[in-house]
């Protein structure tokens, strides 16, 4: 659910941004994937998903996990994965030497320029995303409890998280420590990865 932090850790390469960002709207094995996506769409999946173990196994994360409310619990996983957006926008000099509205410019421009990859969902939607700043308005609280909401507008069992602007409030200190830690580690650990195209993808017959 943290878009804006997998663009980020991405490679400086549409594709990449669209892989890494796209392992939150595809599933599958990465080679069924590649009967229908480029290799380098897949590869930043790959390490799209590879980012998502790292955080979950990460000590931060159950320590943050652990302020959401009780009511909200189960949903705390994609809580503390836009909290941290929250934090990477308010913090974003620190970590990126893009402007920020520039880099989200950017990430649009590569989405547009690649629509026919989207899946439906997503490119049914990416308009309305763009004209709804998607990517830009996590900084404020304003802002966060508007994509808490939208998000629990997806389905009925999603309703808890529409309030989850209040566990940010109650615990603001504690979340943003938690991402000051988690955070760079997260950076340092994708740097000792290498490029993505280390990722070696058994494609069978498929081509991109």
């Amino acid at each position: 659910m943290n878009y804006l932090a997998h663009l980020l850790l991405a490679e400086d390469d549409p594709l990449s941004r669209i892989g890494n960002l796209l392992g939150d709207f595809v599933a599958g094995r990465p080679e069924a994937l590649t009967q229908k996506l480029p290799l380098r769409v897949v590869q930043g999946i790959v390490r799209h998903r590879s980012i998502d173990r790292f955080a979950d196994e990460h000590p931060v994360t159950a320590r943050l996990k652990a302020l959401v409310a009780p009511e909200r619990r189960r949903f705390a996983g994609v809580i503390v994965d836009l909290v941290h957006d929250h934090f990477l926008t308010r913090h974003w000099d620190r970590h990126s030497p893009w402007p920020l509205r520039e880099f989200i410019d950017t990430c649009n421009t590569a989405l547009r320029d690649h629509f026919e990859l989207l899946p439906p969902f997503l490119a049914d939607t990416l308009e309305e995303r763009i004209t709804d700043d998607w990517l830009g308005h996590y900084g404020t609280d304003e802002g966060l409890d508007g994509v808490f909401y939208r998000v629990s507008l997806r389905n009925p069992a999603f309703l808890p998280i529409r309030t989850a602007i209040e566990d940010l409030r109650l615990h603001r200190s504690e979340f943003e420590a938690g991402f000051h830690e988690f955070f760079p580690s997260l950076e340092a650990w994708v740097r000792s990865l290498g490029p993505e195209t280390n990722v070696v993808i058994d494609r069978g017959d498929a081509s991109s």
